[in-house]
């Protein structure tokens, strides 16, 4: 047996204990940050953003009656059917493809439409063919040829009957 019975056995090198504390931050973390968001969210950018909608909706005194007007307005779609046409300036090298829907609040828009659709028709061939395609390549030469539709479309009906026009289809060759 040997002179010392410390010297020979094996020294206990056991790892020092991990205190559960290390993964505190990391679950703080986790469960924090998407509650912060929420809060932010819920507390803060939310009601600015209802009350900047509830703002521009109530802009005039009229209040509720302004909103259920302007939801009203082109409730009602009727399909206008395709049109070509060739383009002003390009000795007819040039033509412009296009699909629209008008809208109104009138329920009636499609007999309406189907009713006057030889003048509706002519008058979109003469608006459209009149058109440079320089002036068709951006938006405000397309949203000018809109205004210019609807304003030719009321003149012919008597009335202000369509509300917009949405273009589906808008090809410049």
């Amino acid at each position: 047996m040997p002179a010392n019975e410390a010297d020979t056995a094996t020294p206990n090198f056991a790892a020092p204990k991990k205190s559960g504390n290390s993964m505190m931050p990391i679950i703080a973390v986790i469960i924090l940050v998407p509650a912060l968001v929420y809060g932010v969210m819920d507390f803060v950018i939310l009601p600015k953003l209802k009350a900047a909608a509830g703002t521009a909706k109530h802009a005039d005194d009229r209040g509720a009656k302004t909103a259920k007007t302007v939801s009203a307005l082109g409730e009602h779609n009727a399909d206008f059917g395709a049109l070509v046409v060739n383009l002003s300036g390009s000795g007819s090298s040039r033509y412009l493809r296009t699909n629209f829907k008008v809208a109104s609040a009138d329920a009636s828009i499609g007999n309406i439409m189907k009713e006057n659709e030889s003048p509706l028709r002519d008058a979109a061939i003469t608006i459209l063919s009149s058109q440079p395609a320089s002036a068709l390549d951006n938006p405000s030469g397309r949203e000018a040829v809109r205004k210019q539709l609807i304003a030719k479309f009321n003149s012919l009906l008597g009335a202000e009957v369509i509300d917009q026009i949405y273009f589906s289809e808008f090809v410049i060759q």
